[in-house]
């Protein structure tokens, strides 16, 4: 069933469904109008031996029943014998002036209960006798046994109706033919409007997800890459935007140490300017390379990592401690997860004195907490940083070099690894950056990779 509707929901199978339907009603009233034509036959025929054998009929209901058959012969006419038989000798041809003499008859008789049988002759002789056999209620024994010729000219066939409903057929087909077209390619037009003006205006509102699955699945994926691209070329205008200018101020101090000073002194804080920028360019750098590395994935023993960093800060002077299990695997790119830990570790010492970084696993889910004792940031702006190029430098001691893409990378490396990152604030003091990883992502990633090689 949930395959059948998934066809019907494909161009194809919409306009194979559509023709169908057309064709069934179209053949429908086709047949109704040809055998129906709206009302009773028109006379003479086969309404003079309707009336005939009808009031035939009825005079046999009212006579005793060992009184019908010399009432029959009474009755009968020139053009019409009568008689009452047990086994008359049958005429087994039907025609289409059997059926129109049988309905009006069973139409005349159905109050008295009487029971029809009408067949001709001589299929040869269209004017030939017709056999009707008439079977009273009260008399299972007997049948009233008439037979009469064809009176009047053959009644056209092909009249009106039979017209009317070929061309209805013929126009209908067309038109949901036309209609069917018509939905399909509205929706391809738009689409290839909209990719053309996309071409010359960026900024465009989403186009309408309409029409067929493959239509609907085609705008869908428009959608996401106009929304991928716009916000790729904001964020670089914004990098672009926010390295244009930081980098201006420390320029300035250089030219004009340049100018007025020579000694030892000017020089190292020319070399500070200069690890200043190339600071601000390497993060720059960083954020536009997230994502775009062809690292491979391995197994990796992340609570040695973390152990490892960590030992590396202490060893630099940096208040810092790890607790964790002493192995945790975890299938993943071990250079993103060392930026990923890096840029905490930085953020975190740069804002506190005392850092703690925190690993566990619980059920399918791997926890890496990097806790610092820092300012902590306000609630309503913990979404706001994780975006790029965004600073709070007032609530959180801003320092020089820094342009807000700190943690948009590692937000970024994390869900391609199939994580988050979330940001809590502690209590009293500090904030915690949490990552969240579900270990299962990472079984399915390992026998993706094998599967590959």
């Amino acid at each position: 069933m949930q395959a059948l509707r998934r066809f019907f929901s494909t161009t194809l199978g919409q306009i194979l469904a559509i023709i169908a339907c057309s064709s069934s009603i179209t053949f429908g009233l086709f047949i109704l109008l040809l055998f129906n034509p709206g009302g009773p036959p028109r006379p003479p025929w086969p309404w003079t031996p309707t009336y005939r054998i009808a009031s035939i009929a009825r005079v046999l209901a009212q006579t005793p029943v060992d009184a019908r058959a010399r009432t029959a012969l009474s009755l009968q006419t020139p053009s019409l014998t009568l008689g009452m038989t047990k086994t008359p000798a049958r005429c087994t041809v039907n025609t289409l002036d059997d059926s129109e003499l049988y309905h009006t008859l069973s139409d005349e008789l159905r109050d008295i209960g009487a029971t029809i049988s009408v067949h001709s002759c001589d299929a040869r002789d269209p004017n030939g006798t017709i056999q009707v056999l008439v079977r009273l209620k009260d008399d299972d024994a007997m049948q009233l046994e008439a037979r009469t010729q064809r009176v009047g000219p053959e009644p056209p066939r092909l009249r009106f109706p039979f017209y009317g409903a070929a061309l209805f057929m013929c126009v209908g087909l067309l038109a949901m033919s036309l209609w069917a077209v018509a939905r399909v390619i509205r929706p391809l037009r738009r689409l290839a409007d909209k990719a053309e003006a996309f071409g010359r205006e960026i900024a465009l509102a989403p186009i309408e997800e309409e029409g067929p699955l493959e239509i609907r699945r085609a705008a869908h994926a428009f959608n996401l890459m106009q929304e991928r691209i716009t916000h790729s070329l904001q964020n670089r205008t914004r990098m672009l935007a926010a390295v244009s200018h930081d980098l201006r101020t420390p320029l300035t101090r250089m030219r004009l140490q340049l100018d007025t000073n020579e000694s030892e002194t000017v020089r190292d804080k020319l070399r500070k300017d200069i690890d200043l920028m190339q600071t601000m360019v390497s993060s720059a750098l960083s954020y536009l390379n997230t994502g775009n590395d062809d690292e491979s994935k391995e197994w990796l023993d992340l609570s040695a990592l973390i152990a490892t960093i960590c030992d590396e800060y202490e060893e630099a002077g940096a208040a810092i401690r790890y607790e964790g299990p002493r192995q945790i695997r975890c299938f993943c790119r071990p250079d993103g997860m060392q930026r990923v830990l890096a840029n905490l570790i930085d953020n975190a010492l740069r804002f506190g004195e005392t850092v703690v970084v925190v690993a566990s696993v619980r059920e399918d889910t791997i926890l890496i907490d990097v806790s610092d004792d820092g300012p902590g940031i306000p609630e309503t702006r913990l979404r706001d940083v994780l975006e790029p190029f965004v600073r709070l430098d007032p609530s959180r001691r801003g320092q020089p070099g820094s342009v807000g893409l700190g943690l948009s990378i590692v937000r970024d490396i994390v869900r391609a690894h199939g994580g988050e990152l979330k940001l809590i604030n502690r209590r009293p003091v500090g904030l915690t950056a949490r990552i969240v990883m579900p270990q299962c992502t990472h079984d399915q990633d390992a026998k993706a990779e094998l599967s590959q090689r």
